[in-house]
């Protein structure tokens, strides 16, 4: 029984590195097809929204989405999107309003990280993809816990693996999934960063046009049964079904989200479109990334049906950013 114990345990942990070998592959194998971007775009959004989109005069929020893929750059948003260059970035812009989970630890090579040093708790990710994010604790000397945070799973994987995992993870350019430019030129790291260990932590998503909020969203419960309750710019609460659906109860706002909101304006006024997101905790505000195309533009909603027109009908794009 112990030897299939054992066995079963060992092929757990490869599965966990053969997964990630394979995005790897399919991220070189997107590469390698990729010859006209533009082309690419197109055919992505027809196929997956069965229409085509009008990027002469956008009215559906994703159609502004895909309009800032194909008609828009600035370099600033590399910066950005890079999970270890933002901070320093949004330090500068917002300044002591805002404050940022503590980096431990920036490496090239997961073969670099020693555990011995790792504190007692801490999250490791990569700075250039969005995905897995692991949850790093040692319970003892001899026994610590690792999983991924991004899935609804308890199994423990060992140090071993997740550097296995890490490296393969380095691998890949986030770019070539659905063409988001801004993740094109990150170099890749990965970031031993502190985890903001509180019960039930919300991540507040703003959705901006520029300076101006056309909605947002309280991501909360994400490690058991998430939730996500959206409000409206006056903050009304909205009647909306994403790709997860609403709490049972509409969750209190806190006293300072007017510092958030402009916090998010602040960060976003350069940009047609982007998502901020921010944490809250015991009124101190922590900024968590800046995302440009939710969901990579392709948007998952069950409720209303009319969801992507409702978040584009108070959007617009500034004359200077279409010639």
């Amino acid at each position: 029984m112990k030897k299939m114990i054992r066995s079963w345990l060992k092929s757990f942990e490869i599965m966990h590195v053969l997964n990630a070998k394979r995005h790897v592959k399919i991220n070189k194998k997107l590469q390698r097809k990729l010859k006209d971007p533009t082309k690419y775009a197109l055919e992505q959004y027809e196929n997956y929204y069965k229409r085509k989109p009008n990027l002469t005069n956008p009215t559906r929020f994703s159609e502004f989405m895909l309009w800032q893929k194909l008609f828009f750059y600035k370099e600033e948003a590399t910066t950005l999107t890079d999970k270890v260059e933002s901070k320093k970035l949004i330090n500068e812009l917002i300044g002591s309003e805002i404050t940022f989970p503590k980096t431990y630890a920036v490496f090239d090579n997961a073969e670099d990280i020693i555990f011995e040093n790792l504190p007692q708790k801490c999250v490791i990710k990569c700075n250039h993809i969005s995905g897995s994010v692991f949850l790093v604790e040692k319970l003892s000397k001899n026994k610590y816990l690792i999983k991924n945070l991004k899935y609804d799973s308890n199994k423990n994987i060992k140090f071993r693996t997740l550097q296995k995992v890490l490296n393969e993870m380095l691998k890949i350019n986030h770019y070539y999934y659905n063409l988001e430019w801004n993740y094109k030129n990150i170099v890749p790291k990965i970031l031993v960063e502190e985890y903001l260990d509180t019960k039930n932590l919300r991540d507040y998503k703003f959705y901006m046009n520029y300076d101006k909020l056309i909605a947002f969203h309280i991501a909360s419960n994400r490690a058991t049964d998430e939730r996500n309750d959206f409000f409206d710019a006056n903050l009304q609460p909205l009647d909306i079904w994403a790709d997860v659906p609403p709490s049972d109860k509409v969750p209190s706002l806190p006293d300072n989200i007017l510092q958030m909101i402009e916090i998010a304006k602040k960060i976003a006024k350069d940009y047609p479109v982007l998502r901020v997101d921010l944490y809250n905790i015991n009124g101190k505000i922590y900024f968590s990334e800046a995302t440009f195309y939710h969901l990579g533009g392709l948007l998952r909603f069950k409720s209303p049906k009319n969801f992507d027109e409702l978040m584009g009908e108070n959007m617009s794009i500034k004359a200077k950013d279409k010639k």
